[in-house]
C-alpha cells in the first residue's frame, strides 16, 4: 500500500445501496477526506445511491457522475461494465436499472432454491437482513452464510458455495456483452470494460475479451484498478491504444479495512488518465 499515490478522481467504487459498507453519504464524505474532487458511484446494476449520494457530494465539493456496474456475459464468464452517465440520467436508463433490478432478483431467488438442497439452505428474508431491503447480492448471501455458521467468513463462502463454477453463480440472466454494450450506449451511456485482470483469463483470452468488446461499440478500458500491477497496467494500455480506446480507472472500492484501496489510491497513472470531466467537457 505504501507505494500507492492520492490521486484527485477515482470511477469504481461501491455503497451500500448495492455490496459497500459504507451509506452513500458516508461514502462521499469518506471519499472527500481522502482529497477526492470527482468519481461515480458505480453500485452493481442500480442507481438506487445516487439521490443520497449526490446530496453529500454537493455539500462536499465533489463532482459526482451518474454510473452504475453494469453485469453482462461473455463465453459464459460474467463481465462487468462501468457505464457513465455524463450527461445525466435518461428515462431509458432508468428503465435498463429497472431490467437488471428484475434479473438481479431472479438470480437470488435461483440461489434460494438451490441452496436448500443442500446442508446451507437460507430464506430470502434473511439475506435481505444483510442487502439494506435490496436486491442480494453473493456477498450478502456470504455475510449470511457466516451468520448462520455454515462458514467462518466471506472467503470461505465464496471457496465453497458461492464463487466461480459452484452452486451459487448463476450467469445464464445475464445479457451477452454484444447486446448489453449497445443497449447501454442507446441509454445515452458511455462504457468502459471494467478490471480486465480481474477475470480468471489467461493473457491471450483476456485480449479477445477486450477485442471483443471494441468490436461491440465498447468505448474505453478500466485501465487501473485498485492494486494492480503497473505491469499490468503497460500491457493493458498497449492494447487500448492499438484499438483506439480511452480509459477509465477507479479503486473498485467496497470498504475501509478489507484489503482494496481507498478512494483514489493507486501507483501512478499513466499519462492517458485524464479526468472525465474533462474528456466530456463537463
Amino acid at each position: 500500500m505504501s507505494s500507492l499515490l492520492n490521486q484527485e478522481c477515482d470511477y469504481h467504487m461501491h455503497s451500500t445501496a448495492s455490496d459497500g459498507s459504507l451509506s452513500p453519504a458516508a461514502l462521499m464524505a469518506f471519499a472527500a477526506k481522502q482529497g477526492i474532487k470527482e468519481l461515480a458511484l458505480t453500485d452493481h446494476d442500480t442507481f438506487g445511491g445516487l439521490a443520497e449520494a449526490s446530496l453529500e457530494a454537493k455539500q462536499q465539493g465533489i463532482r459526482l457522475l451518474p454510473a452504475m456496474e453494469f453485469s453482462c456475459s461473455w463465453l459464459g464468464i460474467t463481465i462487468h461494465l462501468v457505464a457513465l452517465w455524463p450527461q445525466g440520467l435518461t428515462p431509458a436508463a432508468h428503465n435498463l436499472a429497472a431490467l437488471q433490478a428484475k434479473a438481479r432478483w431472479s438470480r437470488a431467488e435461483q440461489i434460494i432454491e438451490r441452496l436448500a438442497k443442500t446442508s446451507a439452505p437460507l430464506e430470502l428474508e434473511t439475506v435481505l437482513q444483510y442487502s439494506n431491503g435490496g436486491v442480494p447480492g453473493r456477498p450478502h448471501f456470504a455475510e449470511a452464510m457466516v451468520a448462520a455458521g455454515y462458514v467462518t467468513n466471506h472467503s470461505q463462502a465464496f471457496r465453497k458455495w458461492l464463487g466461480s463454477g459452484k452452486l451459487g453463480d448463476i450467469k445464464n440472466h445475464w445479457k451477452p456483452l454484444d447486446e448489453a454494450v449497445p443497449w447501454l450506449i442507446e441509454t445515452g451511456a458511455f462504457v468502459s470494460l471494467a478490471h480486465p485482470h480481474y477475470y480468471k483469463l489467461t493473457r491471450t483470452k483476456r485480449n479477445r475479451l477486450v477485442t471483443a468488446f471494441a468490436e461491440v461499440g465498447g468505448q474505453a478500458v478500466e485501465v487501473v484498478s485498485g492494486q494492480q500491477d503497473p505491469q499490468q497496467t503497460q500491457s493493458l494500455l498497449c492494447l487500448i491504444k492499438e484499438l483506439q480506446l480511452k480509459v477509465t480507472w477507479g479503486s473498485d472500492f467496497h470498504s475501509p479495512g478489507i484489503i482494496c484501496p481507498a478512494p483514489g489510491r493507486y501507483a501512478a497513472l499513466p499519462e492517458a488518465c485524464v479526468p472525465l470531466s474533462q474528456v466530456f467537457n463537463l
